[in-house]
């Protein structure tokens, strides 16, 4: 498997951007369709997704000064361009334009959400998101020093840590770390798993447990089984869910028929690359279709005019975000990763952070 670029992964991530947008737009627009926690179970895909990916490619790998570098160069350019920009936008058009428009960012919060601790609409889960990114630098350093000098000093401390912080999740705000933190280290562990397991599994065994796994999903999202959650809140404070998502982007990491038919068709891995784009602009653009939302009925004309209005709001959203990918995020990704080589040539060599020396377990094909 390519560390580098994993289709079924790829998919996973265009999927749980559009249950977010599913979600939002069955309760925007009144869609007479069933939600049953489903922009929850994208964001928590989304989490158990970050948990995994920084283990999958990073947790073996020498912690230097270099290597961190390029970890948070990755990081940031990976987010901070279309985050950035939209952030920006939304705050000349509440400000200048609309005062009720959907992100309502002002003088009074704008600092806020520019150093990635906002919490209006969908930017929230961006806060942890971040602040989980600074802590798996802990997370690396810690397992580093074990693998190279079998010291457990570090990742005693880590667990210690994390227990206390897990015991304490429902009173922390959803915009902290710790609230959401067993989706996050569920999603390391899975991903430290998978980086020692090699490739040749039984794939019919695979393949019944990928249509299990979407069965499932379908079955939870009609209503077939109902999940028990009342609230938002009780959904994101549960280890269970945190398992689930954790365990579903760890399974759909090995190939299978379901799995290439479900996550690594063009239409999905399509979403999933411009996923970030799709979540941070379509409630903007639900906030604009709102606006002109025709009147229900039940006649063929009424019918059909909503069946046109939705299958516009969908391609909008589509087009709209693969254009932001394609000159924001890829654009930015880029300018940032050029700044980032003159700094690490400048500076690091002053800052050491780590000797050569490899780590004591770690296999060659272990290492990107």
């Amino acid at each position: 498997m390519n560390k580098t670029r994993i289709d079924a992964i790829t998919g996973l991530r265009g999927l749980a951007a559009l249950m977010v947008v599913y979600a939002h737009s069955v309760s925007w627009f009144s869609l007479p369709l069933e939600i049953n926690f489903f922009g929850e179970i994208g964001v928590t895909i989304f989490f158990s997704l970050s948990g995994f990916l920084m283990a999958y490619l990073y947790v073996g790998k020498k912690f230097s000064a270099i290597d961190v570098t390029d970890y948070a160069i990755s990081r940031f350019s990976r987010i901070a361009p279309a985050y950035l920009f939209i952030l920006l936008l939304s705050y000349v058009i509440y400000t200048n334009i609309d005062p009720n428009f959907v992100y309502d960012i002002s003088n009074g919060n704008i600092l806020r959400h520019i150093l990635f601790s906002g919490n209006v609409s969908v930017f929230w889960s961006i806060t942890p998101e971040v602040e989980f990114y600074f802590l798996f630098i802990l997370i690396w350093a810690a397992a580093s020093r074990y693998l190279m000098r079998f010291d457990i000093v570090g990742i005693m401390f880590l667990l210690l840590g994390s227990v206390f912080l897990l015991s304490y999740r429902d009173v922390f705000p959803g915009t902290f770390v710790g609230a959401k933190l067993h989706y996050f280290l569920f999603g390391v562990i899975a991903g430290v798993i998978r980086s020692r397991i090699k490739e040749e599994q039984n794939s019919k065994a695979i393949t019944v447990l990928h249509l299990a796994l979407v069965s499932l999903i379908v079955l939870m999202e009609s209503g077939l089984i109902s999940l028990p959650f009342t609230t938002n809140k009780e959904f994101y404070s549960s280890l269970l869910t945190a398992i689930f998502g954790a365990f579903l982007v760890f399974s759909f990491t090995f190939p299978s028929v379901i799995g290439k038919l479900f996550f690594e068709n063009k239409f999905i891995v399509f979403c999933g690359e411009c996923s970030f784009s799709i979540y941070l602009l379509h409630m903007p653009i639900i906030y604009l279709y709102q606006k002109f939302l025709p009147e229900r009925g039940t006649d063929l004309v009424s019918i059909s005019l909503q069946i046109v209005f939705l299958t516009s709001f969908v391609l909008t959203v589509l087009l709209v975000s693969w254009l932001n990918f394609q000159f924001i995020e890829k654009t930015g990704a880029h300018l940032i990763r050029s700044l980032g080589k003159r700094f690490k040539k400048k500076l690091i060599p002053i800052f050491p952070m780590a000797s050569n020396a490899q780590p004591l377990s770690v296999k060659s094909d272990n290492r990107r």
